[in-house]
């Protein structure tokens, strides 16, 4: 799916993008971080980012992927600039998501240092 362009909306004001949906795909990522917001952003979404220290682990965000997928979300994998070992588990578990955003070539900007 090509992103045209992202757009932060502040947590709380998700609902000012709803006339969107009809035109893009909507993915949270900031605005959900418990099972609460991914019911609460249900019907204003296409899908939602997840990151596996967002939820503290792997049963977390297999539990929270679970949820989306049931209520019919797209999601997307993606990982936060932090420890290796983040990444790698993140790899690993790659296919169980619709989109994967794993690349941090275009994160990061090479100084001349």
């Amino acid at each position: 799916m090509p992103f045209l362009k992202l757009i932060q909306i502040p947590v709380g004001s998700e609902f000012a993008v709803k006339d969107l949906l009809t035109k893009y795909p909507v993915f949270w990522d900031e605005s959900f971080k418990t099972l609460q917001d991914i019911i609460r952003l249900k019907d204003i979404s296409t899908g939602l980012v997840f990151e596996i220290t967002k939820f503290g682990g792997l049963l977390k965000t297999s539990e929270y992927l679970k949820v989306a997928e049931s209520l019919g979300l797209e999601t997307m994998i993606s990982s936060r600039i932090e420890h290796p070992i983040t990444l790698n588990w993140a790899k690993k578990i790659k296919e169980s998501f619709n989109y994967i955003d794993l690349n941090y070539e275009h994160y990061i900007e090479k100084t001349s240092k």
